[in-house]
């Protein structure tokens, strides 16, 4: 141990030493003035630019400054003393004409603009910030970002409190290789408040962050050519009304080798967790562990669909269910991973809208999902008026779990599903429900280990298997007393195996809908 905190100790003074050793820049030798109301942009262009050329750090002294468009350059790190306060300007016309976004291209101008640089640092200080003052945007349809930074590499924030931008907080477009580092986004000043925002880029760390905003947390997204590549999420702590992790909606190129582990995600009413392929991406090789959820709607929603949008132009969202695909193929969704994931989720009850949801395409499956681990305590209020309902496809509609509406099961919704694993599930309601905890619809190839469901009596089946095929089931409970464990429908539903679980009566393991032969189950 003592060994780790010498080595510890010798980075940060070597890191202390190597910043003393670089050329300052001090912004007030410039002409930038201490003001809520003067600009000072035109002198911290000029002290970035000087910076720039010496490959070395412009200084941001205690008090307040306001600015437009800054232009960041390679090799300069923005260091933030102590006590200060660094404002947007709150008039469209300071911020510069920047290329337009085919992704919201009203969202394109910005308080920080990078494009092909390299080597930038942005070093913040607790009583520090960086303030869009996204507020004074409420009723505009042009709204800034606060950082937009493509094409660039190497890239640090460390310890930066950024907060209130107009739109998306933190853009990163096409780049490689960004650590982000003890930085804190606050964003709920506005619509469209997205904290993190990772267009195509790659080799990726975010540790030990706080996140809390009014849209998507941390988005990957896949508008380019580049897919979304070698990320870790680690030890942050997370809040957004709409997604707390989310990989889309755009979702050209696709999403890999994706870790997310030892985070908290609170007070995201419409989803936790979401993994969306709707425009040809393919997502693979995803770990999401060591997860707890508080205050969340939908914990975990995957959603493989045909919307289909190659991004060359800028197009509007379409929400409404009658959209059609616009001509990209189907992608694929395959080898994801969630494991120690614990909730007691808290969506919304009148109608309820939590459960986990994977849905894929009618030969479009998504393939070899593990869950492990899991613990998630429903809040429920489900009727039986759903218990039968018939799910849309509704392929190329935008991407969210709540346009399905509410779902015949509390707990999962699992279709176009092949090679799933469930192992160690416990799944439970804190209130009366009369949905079963599980519906399977064209699952394929699956298996459950040790899945404990508390099912209450109106449910009248604890899971609810259609079309289902090659399935194990090992020791799968309901821990209330329940007249069936198993309802089978589907007259593709065959080589279903159970395996002994705590139910002893034979006559209370499975309920047959009338075009399935028994056969179909084979009790061990």
């Amino acid at each position: 141990m003592k060994k780790v905190y010498k080595i510890t100790l010798l980075y940060l003074l070597s890191f202390s030493s190597l910043l003393a050793q670089q050329k300052t820049f001090n912004i007030l030798d410039f002409g930038a003035k201490k003001s809520h109301i003067e600009l000072s942009t035109k002198a911290i262009q000029m002290a970035i630019d000087a910076a720039s050329k010496e490959k070395g750090i412009v200084i941001i002294p205690k008090g307040t400054y306001v600015t437009g468009t800054l232009f960041l350059k390679s090799n300069v790190t923005i260091k933030m003393e102590a006590n200060t306060e660094l404002f947007g300007s709150s008039n469209l016309k300071d911020y510069a004409e920047v290329p337009l976004g085919t992704e919201e291209p009203h969202f394109s101008k910005c308080m920080f603009y990078a494009y092909g640089e390299k080597n930038i640092k942005i070093i913040g200080h607790p009583r520090s910030e960086i303030n869009g003052k996204g507020y004074m945007f409420k009723h505009s349809h042009e709204r800034p970002k606060l950082f937009r930074i493509e094409n660039c590499n190497n890239i640090e924030f460390d310890n930066a409190i950024i907060k209130n931008s107009g739109s998306w907080c933190v853009y990163f477009k096409e780049c490689d290789t960004i650590n982000i580092h003890h930085t804190s986004v606050y964003n709920k000043e506005n619509r469209n408040n997205d904290g993190m925002n990772f267009d195509g880029c790659s080799n990726v760390k975010i540790t030990d962050c706080n996140l809390q905003v009014e849209d998507d947390a941390i988005c990957l997204k896949s508008s380019v050519d580049k897919i979304c590549e070698n990320f870790l999420v680690e030890n942050c702590t997370v809040s957004s009304y709409w997604a707390s992790l989310k990989f889309g909606t755009a979702s050209k190129t696709g999403f890999k080798n994706i870790k997310v582990t030892n985070c908290q995600f609170f007070d995201s009413r419409h989803g936790a967790i979401k993994l969306l392929a709707v425009d040809g991406a393919i997502i693979e090789n995803v770990e999401i562990s060591n997860i707890k959820m508080y205050n969340c709607g939908g914990p975990i929603f995957v959603r493989l669909g045909n919307r289909g949008r190659d991004y060359s132009k800028s197009i509007k969202q379409v929400y409404k269910s009658d959209a059609q695909p616009e001509g990209r193929p189907v992608g694929q969704i395959k080898n994801i991973l969630f494991k120690n994931i614990e909730g007691r989720l808290t969506g919304r009850i009148d109608p309820p809208t939590e459960g986990i949801m994977f849905t894929g395409l009618p030969g479009h499956y998504i393939e070899n999902v593990t869950l492990e681990d899991i613990n998630f305590s429903y809040t429920g209020f489900g009727n039986q008026n759903v218990k039968d309902k018939v799910i849309k496809e509704d392929e190329a509609r935008y991407p969210e779990q709540l346009f399905f509406g509410v779902l015949p099961s509390y707990g999962m919704y699992l279709r176009h599903v092949k090679g799933l694993k469930l192992k160690n599930v416990n799944l439970s309601l804190r209130n009366p429900d009369d949905r079963p905890a599980i519906v399977m619809d064209d699952v394929v190839d699956s298996s459950f280990d040790t899945v404990n469901l508390i099912v209450k009596p109106e449910a009248g089946s604890a899971l609810i298997l259609k079309n289902v095929k090659n399935t194990t089931l090992t020791n799968v409970n309901s821990l209330e007393s329940i007249e069936y464990l198993l309802s089978i429908k589907g007259e593709l539903s065959k080589s279903i195996k159970l395996k002994p679980s705590k139910l002893s009566k034979e006559n209370s393991i499975a309920n047959f809908s009338e075009n399935v032969k028994k056969k179909a189950l084979k009790i061990k």
